[in-house]
């Protein structure tokens, strides 16, 4: 049967998590001594999980909240979890990926990576898989969770995605992100950009195989779309995408650059 909370203790965590954003320095001590307290019970943390997914009737910040505390405590003590606490807390960041709460959709994303940062990319088959295959959702609230979550991973694991330890997932992942770079929201575009970013550099194998149609999008995305849209952090992606292709690719890459600076 799945957790539930016991209704006091839900309250005693959503009391604590309400006293945390006091500055008052007293209240922070003793926010702080309690913390340590209900971190020796492991389903704390399923609490923890159960405010920053489920429980939509609280504010935005007070679930993000919950969410950061639990990503601290990932951090320092995820190995003591119990398997159906991790369990638990992993299913939960999927399923809830496509919070309507751009803040919320961006603290599980920072949780999925803390757990994959842990060891959790080789004990967690299913993460990578299941991320990609949210890309192709239609709500648009999930395919863009997924990507941020994606693009931390990128970010933070980008060797071991290369790696045969996860039997070299960048084989997928690669061509799925390229399916992207037209997507019709720009937020989703740079998230794919950014993604491939991280592989440049390094000349993954999977990039190398697909580096034609890589510098292709880059100029049908700069020549078609760059110049309509006023968003600084969108063209500065695709800008880097093209300067960091130079390592590759200098022709190409030195073309796309003219054209976009």
């Amino acid at each position: 049967m799945e957790w539930q909370p016991d209704e006091q203790g839900l309250q005693q965590v959503l009391q604590l998590l309400k006293d945390s954003q006091s500055p008052d320095t007293a209240t922070q001590r003793a926010v702080q001594e309690k913390l340590e307290q209900l971190n020796q019970f492991p389903d704390f943390n399923n609490y923890l999980i159960f405010v920053l997914t489920s429980l939509k009737s609280e504010d935005e910040p007070t679930r993000s909240l919950s969410g950061l505390i639990l990503k601290n405590n990932v951090k320092a003590h995820y190995q003591n979890f119990p398997p159906n606490v991790a369990d638990f807390i992993k299913r939960e960041c999927l399923n809830n990926i496509g919070d309507p709460s751009p803040l919320i959709r961006a603290t599980i994303g920072i949780l999925i990576t803390t757990i994959a940062s842990k060891g959790e990319l080789q004990t967690w088959p299913e993460l990578l898989p299941q991320l990609c295959n949210l890309l192709n959702s239609e709500d648009y609230n999930t395919c863009e969770g997924s990507f941020g979550a994606l693009q931390k991973i990128c970010e933070d694991s980008s060797e071991l995605l290369d790696s045969d330890a996860l039997n070299r997932p960048l084989n997928i992942m690669i061509p799925k992100f390229l399916q992207f770079f037209k997507h019709c929201s720009p937020k989703i575009r740079s998230h794919a950009i950014a993604c491939v970013n991280q592989f440049i550099i390094g000349r993954a194998q999977a990039l190398m195989d697909n580096i034609d149609t890589f510098i292709e999008k880059l100029h049908e995305h700069g020549t078609f779309t760059a110049y309509c849209e006023n968003a600084i952090w969108h063209r500065t992606t695709i800008c880097s995408a093209g300067i960091y292709s130079a390592t590759c690719v200098a022709d190409s890459a030195d073309s796309f650059v003219n054209k976009e600076v």
